[in-house]
């Protein structure tokens, strides 16, 4: 699916008037951990469900589908039974960015096509446009920027943490005394505790914090995802 071009910060900006107008709904102030799960039935009017993608479709790789025609945010069993929350968080978000960027997109190309209104998310369509822009949108949903700064301030300080090694030079994980790639799980960590980032895994604080330039690489090394 062709989508337009939207920049980050319309993307946040629709994200953050998710929370807001569920915020309204509620009669509160929404802070992390963001629930999805409600959003999703409780405010969008959504049905939230589970099948066995890759069996249906006869594909690997298959995390969620958004059918527009049912109103339903179908989830990978096997993604939903894994016992990764922030996985499963994440990918619910995913789906809630498809429903407010895209849907009018995808009912235009069901349209077309006379096929059935939905989108297919696969882990291997996620460098096509119109997944990296849910895929940013969801990051946006979970991580607030405000609250993602709030909480790397009470761990690290009003200054960026600047990897200027790979691996600690100390021998340990004392993130504030020497801060090296190798270390990048305890900081996101530490920051998701700071911040109650509950249904947050610490490769996508590590992607954010890293996107909002709290987090600073100087070495030619990766941060993996290996831990």
């Amino acid at each position: 699916m062709r989508v337009p071009w939207v920049p980050r910060e319309g993307i946040e900006r629709e994200a953050h008037k998710v929370i807001s107008e569920y915020g309204k709904m509620v009669g509160r102030n929404v802070a992390p951990p963001i629930p999805v799960e409600h959003i999703i039935e409780g405010f969008l009017g959504l049905r939230l469900c589970f099948e066995d993608l890759e069996e249906k479709f006869g594909q690997k790789g298959i995390l969620g589908v958004l059918i527009l025609d049912e109103g339903r945010v179908v989830i990978n069993t096997q993604l939903a039974e894994s016992g990764t929350e922030g996985r499963y968080c994440f990918t619910c978000s995913h789906e809630v960015g498809h429903w407010i960027l895209h849907r009018h997109l995808i009912k235009k190309a069901a349209k077309r096509s006379g096929d059935q209104s939905a989108i297919i998310c696969r882990l291997s369509d996620a460098r096509k446009s119109h997944e990296w822009q849910a895929d940013y949108f969801a990051a946006c949903l979970l991580m607030p920027r405000k609250h993602v700064f709030e909480a790397f301030k009470t761990v690290c300080g009003e200054r960026p943490l600047v990897l200027e090694n790979e691996n600690s030079k100390l021998g340990g994980t004392w993130v504030a005394v020497d801060p090296c790639v190798s270390n990048w799980h305890y900081i996101a960590q530490l920051v998701c505790n700071a911040g109650g980032f509950d249904n947050v895994s610490k490769e996508a604080m590590a992607i954010r914090m890293l996107e909002l330039g709290l987090i600073v690489n100087t070495t030619e090394a990766k941060i993996g995802w290996g831990v």
